[in-house]
């Protein structure tokens, strides 16, 4: 998607814009399938926190 976006900024055909904001449409559609995929199958990791550091301590 960040390749679209540069492509899209260096790019001097105006024909092309819309292909890349088009194909970046889609890219974000399918990006959020997969993560609600994820979610539905219990895939989705446990966002990182801050560390337990009495955990650490009983070590």
């Amino acid at each position: 998607m960040g390749n679209y976006g540069a492509s899209l900024a260096a790019s001097m055909r105006r024909d092309l814009t819309t292909v890349y904001l088009r194909i970046t449409g889609e890219i974000g559609t399918y990006s959020d399938d997969g993560a609600e995929l994820m979610i539905k199958n219990d895939w989705m990791e446990k966002m990182p926190g801050a560390i337990e550091r009495n955990a650490l301590l009983s070590l």
